[in-house]
């Protein structure tokens, strides 16, 4: 399931780059992974029930957070129900959630298994296990395995979470592949690993059935991408991998709704910030076009009965990669020069390795 090749990374500061680093095309440097372990090493562990104030749903085992683009409504007196603002990040509001804290569970979790898969230190596996058990094992700490309170907007659906709240946990996708870096180590006992793979069975389970899961897999952009990412992966990490081949058949249907014959990207064009999100799709689905790889599903040089496919949507965007302030469509975010490498990078591995 793992990517062959890891990324050289100049700098690991930013939540987004440690994330890279099962997916991408040159080895770590044993110097620049030492550096990142020993600072995964002292990172604090947060859980789920750690809240800064008490739940809204009165239980800290779930998940909750907030939508970025919602805001209060100037002209209601109490805000309600919160108003879209596509663009505009309300960073409070995701401040006030468990959104960041998925991200340091991920981040920390993937350093510590490279830790001990490459450089085979004990205490990077030891602490892995740790923020494992306390999310997915110890009934004091462990995060309830569904989204039911993800991405809600203040005012609407009795403060409910939404479809897009899926788009949280994408990540988890990476977590199950680190898991298997630490296949054998001193991370979890036995008995830990069957709780982990429950907590992921139960996920699952909640993943085809919950009712904001559903409208995700069914939406046509970015989102609907994202969510076959992780749920092919949590899939394959289940052993359900004829479930992670028809998910993966799935999505050409997607590249035609997404992709058009000069690869533009109508469905995330009509955003505040297209380029961001034609790269953020992009992304999504360069990951799934390597995981559909592995299971014989040839997605990379699919071309759909539009004219649409994933190296025609590349190759849209990819002038933009050294010019971004020359992108002739709607960009509110400042995007710095060379922000494409890495999917250009993870598109050349993908043109490097033949398809089975």
């Amino acid at each position: 399931m793992l990517s062959a090749l890891l990324f050289l990374l100049p700098s690991l500061t930013a939540a987004d780059e440690t994330r890279s680093l099962l997916h991408a095309v040159k080895p770590v440097a044993a110097a620049t992974l030492l550096k990142v372990a020993d600072k995964a090493l002292q990172t604090p562990l947060i859980a789920i029930v750690d809240k800064a104030k008490p739940s809204p749903t009165c239980d800290a085992h779930d998940y909750i957070s907030y939508a970025r683009y919602w805001w209060p409504d100037p002209a209601k007196p109490d805000g309600l129900p919160f108003i879209r603002k596509d663009g505009y990040h309300n960073r409070e509001q995701v401040d006030a959630g468990d959104r960041k804290k998925i991200d340091t569970l991920v981040d920390s979790v993937t350093v510590l298994a490279l830790g001990w898969s490459q450089l085979h230190r004990e205490d990077c596996a030891r602490r892995a296990g740790e923020w494992l058990r306390a999310w997915f094992v110890t009934p004091a700490t462990r995060m309830k395995p569904a989204l039911d309170y993800a991405q809600v907007r203040l005012g609407h659906s009795n403060n409910r979470g939404s479809a897009s709240g899926v788009l949280d946990t994408r990540a988890f996708a990476q977590l199950v592949e680190a898991l298997d870096l630490l296949h054998g180590s001193p991370a979890l006992t036995e008995a830990d690993v069957v709780a982990v793979r429950q907590w992921f069975t139960d996920y699952f389970h909640w993943l085809e059935t919950g009712e904001s899961a559903l409208e995700e897999h069914k939406a046509e952009n970015n989102h609907g991408s994202w969510y076959l990412v992780q749920t092919i992966a949590i899939a394959r990490y289940l052993g359900r991998e004829d479930l992670a081949r028809q998910l993966c058949e799935e999505d050409r249907a997607r590249i035609g709704w997404q992709f058009k014959a000069d690869g533009s990207q109508p469905l995330e064009l009509e955003r505040e910030d297209g380029l961001s999100y034609s790269a953020f799709n992009l992304e999504a689905q360069l990951q799934l076009a390597s995981q559909a790889r592995a299971l014989g599903v040839d997605l990379w040089n699919y071309t759909a009965p539009n004219g649409g496919s994933l190296k025609r949507g590349l190759a849209y965007i990819r002038p933009y990669n050294t010019s971004p302030e020359k992108w002739p469509h709607k960009e509110r975010a400042v995007l710095a020069k060379g922000f494409l490498d890495e999917l250009l990078a993870h598109a050349a591995e993908l043109d490097r390795v033949p398809s089975h």
